[in-house]
């Protein structure tokens, strides 16, 4: 390795440093350094001794172009790695066994060779100087010392990529907000959020006595405990109404003849976005929390949302009860605003397009129920469909139609009349969403298309096409139809189509490897000189270059497996470990993909009216934590793909 001069280590103020043509202060030079560090993360929030102990023990190493900084075969690295000027190229590993392998692009700031540090071992990859480049040197000793000096720091090297997706959801939550008190965070545990003593009662329990504590307490629910204090029932204060004033029941009957036995409860350590996503699915507004079985407590409607004007639970309530499109285009905005307001909160992207997902299915039931009741489907069994980003779970902000309709095969009755029958209905479903703020689909991929209604056997022999269609064409454009879902009618239409479907391309290499050549079709959009490969706009397409990459790889994992799920993150973590992928990298993939949607629900926002601005980033708009992860994702996305390029031999 090349490496004509070195900072001394430990220089003391008052020394004197040879840098070559003139002596400098040592502790300018720290100056210097400390600067330098603090306009980088994790180094921007490390305490200034804890810097300082930095500043002094670099060392500066220079490594003219296409020389091996570090590589496996040289065992444990010399040091810790942060590039000063220049650029490293990262080779991944197994390069050899790929065609052209793409390097990772490292530039000013980043660090490398944490890893091996921390398990004291050989890296995985090799660095290559990029162009003539200095990196800061930090001993292995020192690198260990600076893990038990700084908390920071150490939180940082341990779980780097998940460590700057908290600083980035950190960072917008001040840029959008100022603040949101901590009352309001989705991640808090419901432990704490209980205020409340328990108020509870046995099984024999009086109704009048039970209501009387109710009252005394002014809580909305009393939970009905067995002796070992495990939930038997609830009983609400919404339950009182229907169960005793209209039922006239007497109020010495024990409050186990009309509670509601065996309630859904919550772990102490569950979310408050699990409990507001479990209110709104189930419909409930109050539940039992449990701590190793034990109810310790119960979560309340009001407990968990202080959002700005609209909630998950109010919103599905009045979907449900909306008896025409335009309250259902009212509150598709109510959605909208909800969808704003939890990430102004700094919700993560997971829950943030499970959440709208869900909601927007809600929705589009509630269309289809209105709707159905125009048109004469009696005698005719059917099943929505989504495709998708929907069929995902995965919609965001800006999201158009993808639907079909599925139905039963009647013996004796030619699907055509059934199709004549079902369309109309279906049309005024897409022109209902259409008005609710679901573009119509561009590529006509909906249920009012003759192409996309079709009974159980007439998309069992259009699955059965595409796997067989040797056209790379075809199957890019019928790829969305593999993430299908039921949203409304009979679901176990969609359950045995996916069964078939499984029976087919588990056992198909030919069409796994082709299907695999379409993932790698799109590279990710990293540059060899710049931080990021931009188009001719300037802009990265969050959603052609980025999203996509981690969808497309899932859906060849899925497939290949035999996993049911459609969403791309568990595609990942269920299929992934059934190819022994390791734990680490699905986490590592997840984390990314996810940022990136996080990304993108940002920008929708921001570009809310900007035709064609939804998907459109703009590099240089980031901030240098942002930057850095992005180009950390686009990396996981790389290394996912050359795992298809390793398996599919490609």
């Amino acid at each position: 390795l090349v490496s004509p001069w070195r900072f001394p280590r430990a220089a003391r103020a008052n020394d004197m440093v040879n840098t070559g043509n003139t002596a400098v202060p040592a502790d300018s030079l720290a100056g210097n350094t400390i600067d330098f560090l603090k306009r980088h993360p994790p180094f921007d929030e490390m305490d200034d001794a804890a810097l300082g102990f930095l500043a002094s023990r670099l060392a500066v190493g220079y490594y003219p172009k296409d020389t091996v900084i570090v590589a496996p075969e040289q065992g444990e690295p010399r040091a810790f790695f942060i590039i000063k000027r220049g650029l490293v190229h990262l080779l991944p590993a197994n390069s050899g066994a790929l065609t052209n392998p793409a390097p990772h692009p490292l530039g000013q700031g980043e660090f490398f060779s944490v890893g091996a540090l921390l398990e004291q071992r050989a890296v995985t990859a090799t660095y290559v100087a990029g162009t003539d480049t200095f990196c800061f040197e930090l001993s292995p000793g020192d690198f260990r010392d600076l893990l038990h000096r700084s908390r920071r720091f150490q939180e940082f090297a341990t779980r780097y990529l998940a460590s700057l997706l908290k600083q980035s959801r950190r960072l917008f939550k001040m840029q959008v907000s100022g603040s949101v008190g901590e009352q309001q965070a989705m991640s808090r545990p419901l432990r704490s959020l209980m205020r409340r003593e328990l108020v509870s009662c046995r099984r024999d329990t009086s109704v009048g006595d039970a209501l009387r504590a109710m009252h005394q307490a002014k809580v909305g629910s009393i939970v009905v405990l067995e002796p070992a204090g495990t939930a038997a029932g609830i009983l609400t204060r919404h339950d009182v109404v229907d169960r005793v004033v209209l039922a006239q029941t007497d109020l010495a009957r024990p409050i186990e003849s009309i509670m509601t036995p065996d309630p859904f409860t919550l772990p102490a350590e569950a979310s408050a976005f699990e409990a507001a996503f479990a209110m709104a699915h189930r419909g409930v507004r109050h539940f039992p929390v449990v701590d190793e079985g034990r109810v310790i407590g119960v979560v309340a409607e009001r407990d968990l949302f202080a959002l700005q004007r609209v909630s998950m639970r109010q919103i599905n309530r009045e979907v449900a009860k909306a008896g025409s499109p335009e309250t259902l285009q009212k509150l598709a905005g109510d959605i909208r605003r909800l969808t704003r307001s939890l990430l102004e909160q700094g919700v993560a992207s997971e829950q943030m397009t499970l959440i709208i997902s869900t909601l927007n299915d809600t929705l589009t039931r509630r269309i289809i129920e209105l709707e159905a009741r125009q048109y004469d489907l009696d005698g005719i069994e059917w099943c929505w469909l989504a495709f998708g980003s929907e069929g995902r779970f995965e919609q965001t902000i800006s999201t158009d139609q993808d639907n079909g309709l599925i139905f039963a095969d009647v013996p004796g009755v030619p699907p055509d009349s059934t199709r004549r029958r079902l369309l109309p209905f279906a049309q005024a479903v897409n022109r209902a969403l259409d008005a609710c703020g679901f573009p119509l689909c561009i590529g006509n991929i909906m249920a009012g298309n003759p192409q996309w209604c079709l009974s159980r056997t007439e998309w069992q022999r259009q699955f059965a096409s595409w796997i067989a269609n040797t056209d790379p064409e075809a199957l890019l454009n019928a790829s969305i139809f593999f993430d299908f879902r039921p949203i409304c009618g009979e679901e176990d239409f969609a359950a045995d189509l996916r069964e078939k479907l499984f029976a087919q391309t588990t056992v198909n290499g030919r069409f796994l490897r082709q299907l695999a050549e379409q993932a790698l079709r799109t590279e990710p959009p990293l540059g060899l000189l710049r931080d990021f490969a931009v188009e001719d706009d300037g802009t990265v397409d969050l959603k052609k270059s980025g999203a996509r990459l981690f969808v497309d790889a899932a859906r060849v994992i899925s497939l290949a497996t035999g996993t049911e799920h459609t969403n791309t993150a568990q595609r990942l973590r269920h299929g992934g470990a059934r190819v022994n992928v390791k734990t680490g990298e699905i986490a590592a993939a997840v984390d990314a993909f996810f940022f990136i949607q996080m990304l993108r629900l940002r920008q929708q926002l921001a570009a809310a009216g900007q035709a064609g601005a939804h998907n459109k980033l703009d590099p240089n708009e980031l901030n240098e934590v942002d930057r850095r992860i992005l180009k950390a994702c686009f990396r996981q996305a790389r290394q996912l793909q050359n795992r298809l390029k390793l398996d599919y031999q490609l």
